[in-house]
């Protein structure tokens, strides 16, 4: 067992059994979700919405900061959860995220795939083929790291839906 993710009642997620390879992963989250002054992922992050320069200066001008400030608040939500998750441990370990912190969750994740994925110029063919043996690059790694943020996007999504389910 790697890790277990459970649903409770209150809307929260409890993700149990993490053994630290995971704990690693999850601490790496925020800091993958940020451009980081890396022009591949801040174009990835942040596209210009029109052919039209004007426009896209405006757009850069006005939007731009509001979508940084909204991934800011995903990430320090992540980095909050986490915040008595040690970086390692011999023991497997538990954390629990509350229920209105989910959707920033999501967020943070799905921001750290599209960065990690322009960052090491990701392609389909990439995504699409087994990841095996040792993890022996960095490009290697964040291949993991995707598909691993993308378990833990569909296992919150799934929880929600149940959620949902629940209520009708």
């Amino acid at each position: 067992v790697i890790m277990q993710i459970a649903r409770q009642e209150n809307g929260s997620f409890t993700l149990s059994e993490i053994e630290s390879p995971m704990l690693e992963m999850l601490h790496a989250i925020p800091e993958a979700a940020l451009p980081q002054g890396d022009p591949a992922a801040k174009k990835r992050l942040f596209p210009s919405p029109s052919a039209d320069a004007e426009f896209n200066a405006e757009w850069t001008e006005y939007v731009h900061p509001s979508q940084e400030e909204w991934f800011e608040s995903a990430t320090d939500a992540v980095k909050d959860d986490l915040r008595r998750l040690p970086l390692s441990s011999e023991e497997p370990q538990s954390v629990t995220i509350p229920g209105d912190h989910v959707e920033l969750w999501l967020n943070a994740l799905n921001q750290a795939r599209i960065a990690l994925g322009a960052r090491y110029a990701v392609t389909d063919e990439d995504m699409e083929r087994p990841t095996e043996g040792e993890l022996s690059s960095p490009r290697e790694v964040a291949l993991f790291q995707i598909h691993f943020y993308g378990f833990l996007q569909e296992c919150f999504v799934k929880g929600l839906e149940s959620l949902d389910d629940d209520e009708e």
